[in-house]
């Protein structure tokens, strides 16, 4: 698979790690497979700047972007432009019909919804039969959540959007209104990924420290954010603020099917 390495630098929240997990995991389950010649989708894509675009501008893979966020979708298309291989829609994964797809990623999304199996058994749907699907969520009782909970109850967010606003950041999505109403432990989402049919065969976790009050300290320093993404590697998964998860079909794996 010709697949580009990762220029793309660390953050807080460790979007490049996360970045080289989903291109790792899919040269694993693909390794005979051009990149060009996958179909991807990424439900719940936001604006595509940290996840569908450097997949699809970079390796080439054939990209569907879904959300169902508008402000989201235009800001996609429009950091696209006119490539060939990348197709972003508004709309839900019901609006996709019998279209299906090698790889499927739902990439911090699952917290923000009401009934998270529902999206998960839809998109499981969309697969190919050697197909993988990839889910990325944080870590409900980690040290995001437990730091963005103080932040919110010190009404400290006008102080942090200040802040981010003047550093210029630019975030994954264009929908600041959902927040995470989901909180997961790892026996939750397994249990979650077994009622979709699915089982968990490689694992991953994010940064230790992805809060906005610790952001604000440890932003500025590329030493301090490279020692943050690579620590967790090193700790019990309970520690990351966010895991990563390659799923596939649980009767492929009890038959011990291979792509």
């Amino acid at each position: 698979m010709n697949v580009i390495d990762d220029d793309q630098p660390e953050d807080l929240w460790g979007y490049a790690k996360r970045l080289r997990f989903v291109r790792e995991t899919i040269r694993a389950a693909f390794p005979k497979r051009q990149s060009h010649s996958l179909s991807l989708l990424d439900v719940g894509c936001g604006n595509g700047s940290q996840l569908a675009l450097p997949l699809a501008t970079k390796d080439g893979f054939q990209l569907t972007g879904i959300d169902t966020d508008s402000r989201s979708i235009e800001h996609a298309r429009r950091l696209a432009g006119q490539r060939a291989n990348i197709n972003f829609v508004c709309g839900s994964v019901d609006d996709l019909g019998n279209e299906r797809f090698d790889i499927v990623i739902l990439s911090e999304v699952l917290e923000h919804l009401e009934q998270p199996a529902d999206l998960l058994t839809a998109s499981a749907r969309l697969m190919t039969l050697d197909g993988i699907l990839i889910v990325t969520a944080p870590n409900g009782y980690g040290e995001f959540e437990i730091d963005s909970w103080i932040y919110r109850k010190l009404s400290l967010q006008k102080l942090v959007d200040a802040l981010a606003e003047k550093r210029e950041v630019v975030g994954a999505t264009d929908n600041e209104e959902s927040g995470h109403i989901q909180f997961f432990t790892r026996s939750r989402l397994r249990r979650l990924f077994a009622s979709a049919g699915l089982v968990s065969y490689r694992e991953g976790a994010g940064s230790f420290l992805a809060g906005p009050m610790v952001g604000h300290m440890l932003a500025r320093s590329t030493r301090l954010i490279d020692w943050n993404a690579r620590v967790t590697d090193r700790l019990p998964f309970i520690f990351a603020s966010g895991w990563y998860f390659a799923l596939r079909r649980a009767e492929r794996e009890t038959t011990g099917g291979s792509v």
